[in-house]
């Protein structure tokens, strides 16, 4: 008993280790378990993962490359793996779309060989200028002239430039004035049947024509002998139709007004007509070419078309 009494506190301190331990033991157990025990009390909700959407990019894009395959293509119009052929020319040989193979029929000028190949025309046909390749009947150099496509009809030159002139015929009208009474003078066509008199004012027109009295000037001749006489007296009339402007004198000089006709002849393979037009007045070729005629000249007739670009249509039409 000794023993306990003399060592009392070093047993009290052994237990207490011992309890210690124990205890720090039980304390590992319970959190090793915590987790499962957590578990049990609140479940984790396992949430439900939704599939990533699937892409068909790739496989639309696949199905439109074996719908269009791609195809190899020669730069020229031959055989893909036959080279591109050469034009044996004066200076050598040279590719189809360089030079010229044939030249313009009338004025001799060069015509791109590039020019065929645009639009598919046979290059080494010898008369392949003269051809009408699109039957709109112009033929290919003319197309060219005109920068058209020979290989379609609804487009073409202008028919202007299948216009010839044929003739023109004048007819001479002489007007005389007999005198001035009043407001009034006496005017006569000296051309016309059994030369009828009409008194007609300033600013009227002479009976069935366009001409009109425009202007009086009184004036009186100094050899006449008679105060009053008004014998010389100018008068200015005017074409309506032409404008052209004639002075004549009273028991004087007449007016000379020429009534000319011209004669035009559309000829090409697919329309023929002859066409008579005055000065002043207009031709239709078609919906689209109206031109108004204007006067001879010593080629031909000179006419504008709507824009007012002036156009000279000759025996011969050079293209």
């Amino acid at each position: 008993m000794s023993f306990f009494k003399n060592n009392a506190h070093w047993l009290l301190l052994s237990t207490t280790a011992a309890i210690s331990v124990a205890g720090s033991f039980l304390l590992f157990q319970d959190i090793q378990q915590f987790p499962e025990a957590l578990e049990k009390l609140y479940p984790k909700q396992v949430a439900t993962k939704k599939p990533d959407p699937i892409r068909l990019d790739s496989m639309e894009t696949a199905t439109k490359l074996v719908a269009t395959p791609g195809r190899w293509k020669a730069e020229h119009d031959n055989l893909l793996f036959v080279s591109e052929p050469y034009l044996l020319e004066s200076d050598g040989p040279k590719r189809p779309k360089e030079g010229s193979l044939h030249r313009h029929s009338k004025t001799g000028a060069p015509i791109p060989n590039a020019w065929f190949l645009q639009f598919g025309l046979k290059l080494r046909q010898h008369n392949i200028t003269l051809e009408d390749s699109d039957g709109d009947g112009f033929t290919n150099e003319e197309e060219w002239i005109a920068g058209t496509d020979p290989s379609d009809a609804s487009k073409h030159p202008l028919l202007v430039t299948k216009l010839t002139f044929i003739r023109a015929a004048e007819i001479h009208n002489h007007i005389s004035f007999l005198q001035y009474l009043g407001e009034k003078l006496t005017v006569r066509r000296d051309d016309a049947p059994k030369r009828p008199q009409h008194d007609i004012k300033v600013g009227e027109t002479i009976p069935d024509t366009d001409i009109k009295l425009a202007s009086f000037e009184k004036r009186r001749k100094d050899d006449s002998g008679i105060k009053d006489a008004l014998d010389g007296s100018l008068v200015t009339l005017i074409d309506g139709k032409t404008a052209t402007k004639q002075i004549a004198e009273i028991k004087g000089k007449p007016a000379d007004f020429v009534d000319k006709t011209f004669f035009l002849e559309l000829k090409y393979p697919k329309e023929q007509r002859e066409i008579t037009a005055k000065p002043g007045g207009q031709i239709t070729l078609n919906a689209k070419e109206i031109y108004t005629v204007l006067d001879s000249t010593p080629n031909g007739v000179q006419i504008k078309d709507k824009d007012g670009k002036l156009i000279e249509v000759g025996r011969t039409r050079a293209d």
